[in-house]
């Protein structure tokens, strides 16, 4: 879409609000008293794309459990009396009493199975269109499987991990959001055949709300074969359906291991001038830790509420990753990152700012999030920042143009000004392009509007024809 600045006057893909309900029926929070017994839920979304065939499953695989979506998305915002208590706890003051308080908000109830319709506390939500192998999405044939709802995330270099991880695997994620995220994820999606990608751009009232919160569990296929990395032992395992590789399209049957666990919250505090809105943290497993509850060896890497726009020092920390007592960097404002015994060796991001182990050494949380948008007229990764991992630091960091990733954005407010926000989510960015993809080819047409942006994938993998995009752009921002 080709955006102004003052009305939009809806397209042929672009979007109006409907009194069509997808909410879910009566069973959405009732416990299945059988583990395999599937609750039938009226719904207007797949639940997922890809699935070992009916017969495969009664035969082989009875016991794996079968993903259902959860999308019976509130219609009205959650009272204020309803928000997160950690929200009572000052992350720049107590940073890690925060973020350790968001993971058990984020557990409480979701345990251990990962699956909102069990929850008895709070309700959570899936988001939807996740599911198809997009033609124009990212990653390739990368929709949602069958058993536990993870869909492809990234790939893994060799010693990106540990040292002696010699060869590459691939991270696949899952993503619940709580009620307030839910209220926004039900005004875009009221009308599930006409998605409104307004409801998360604030020049239209949208957005995510205050209280909102992400969670994501990243799971990794590593190690296999001769390969060892310590703090994977002792796993919590999955078994999943998914590509044999990362640039296979055959699925298969495989065991995948808890690697990182990822949070973001709309946190008012975080609000202002210069400021994002959101808070970011992260934290990576250690089996070594070996609580009784698996999910409690994820052990907090750091959290970040800014990209840290005025440190253009360009220094990496190249793979294998080392302990993070001896890679922080303390001139840092708006990253905090926790060194413990308990925590495994990291490469973090560009300069030390904030990102996980799945993540890459040259960028931040913060610096790919903040161009989430529909359609995705810019790249993921700013030029060099891909591929990863490297010696030497990428010759453009510290560029004004680099810095233009390492912004500190607004909740809310698009990347590049044509486009609609998606308030620095991805997978929001996604389904809305896996959507409008599909019918697209289902109506065997193209629109006008479809040529006067062009889209690149939500892609991180840094190809010459990604980062092109950067030249497409005029409007990309150059400023904040």
């Amino acid at each position: 879409f080709l955006l102004g600045f003052g009305t939009c006057q809806p397209n042929p893909r672009e979007t109006t609000n409907s009194n069509t309900s997808n909410s879910n029926e009566s069973n959405s929070n009732k416990s299945s008293p059988e583990k395999n017994k599937i609750i039938k839920v009226s719904s207007n979304f797949p639940d997922f794309g890809f699935m070992v065939s009916p017969a495969d499953y009664t035969n082989k695989y009875s016991n794996e459990p079968i993903f259902r979506l959860k999308a019976d998305f509130p219609t009205e915002l959650p009272p204020k009396e309803s928000m997160p208590k950690f929200l009572e706890i000052d992350f720049k003051t107590n940073p890690k009493e925060y973020i350790e308080a968001v993971r058990n908000y984020s557990f409480e109830g979701n345990l251990p199975e990962w699956n909102p319709f069990e929850n008895k506390t709070r309700e959570w939500y899936h988001i939807p269109w996740l599911h198809p192998n997009s033609e124009s999405g990212y990653p390739p044939n990368g929709g949602t499987e069958g058993f536990r709802g993870l869909i492809k995330e990234a790939a893994v270099d060799p010693m990106q991990l540990a040292e002696t991880q010699k060869s590459g695997y691939q991270v696949y994620a899952i993503t619940l959001v709580n009620e307030y995220a839910g209220y926004t994820m039900g005004q875009m999606w009221k009308d599930p055949e006409n998605p409104n990608p307004a409801a998360t751009d604030k020049r239209y009232g949208g957005g995510f709300p205050h209280g909102t919160v992400f969670a994501k569990l990243l799971f990794t296929d590593a190690p296999e074969g001769t390969d060892t990395i310590d703090f994977l032992e002792n796993p919590l395992s999955w078994n999943v359906y998914i590509t044999e590789n990362w640039n296979s399209s055959t699925r298969v049957v495989k065991k995948v291991n808890l690697l990182q666990m990822d949070i973001a919250v709309r946190d008012p505090r975080a609000d202002g001038e210069g400021q994002t809105g959101w808070v970011f943290g992260t934290f990576a497993y250690n089996g070594k830790v070996n609580n009784e509850n698996k999910f409690m060896n994820l052990v907090p890497v750091g959290i970040m509420w800014g990209n840290d726009p005025d440190n253009t020092e360009n220094k990496v920390n190249p793979f294998p990753p080392k302990p993070v007592e001896e890679i922080q960097n303390k001139d840092l404002k708006e990253t905090v990152v926790f060194p413990s015994k308990d925590l495994p060796p990291q490469h973090l991001g560009w300069n030390s700012r904030l990102n996980g182990p799945a993540d890459l050494n040259t960028a931040s949380c913060m610096s790919c999030h903040i161009t989430a948008e529909y359609p995705q007229a810019t790249s993921l990764v700013a030029p060099g920042m891909a591929p990863g991992g490297g010696a030497e630091p990428p010759a453009q960091g510290g560029s004004k143009e680099w810095m233009t990733w390492f912004q500190n954005l607004p909740a809310a407010t698009p990347f590049d000004d044509r486009t609609y926000s998606t308030d620095f989510s991805f997978q929001v960015a996604i389904a809305l392009e896996n959507f409008f993809d599909v019918k697209n080819r289902n109506v065997q047409g193209s629109w006008a509007s479809d040529y006067q942006i062009r889209e690149f994938p939500i892609s991180r993998d840094g190809t010459e024809d990604n980062l092109k995009a950067v030249d497409n752009n005029s409007n990309t921002k150059n400023k904040k």
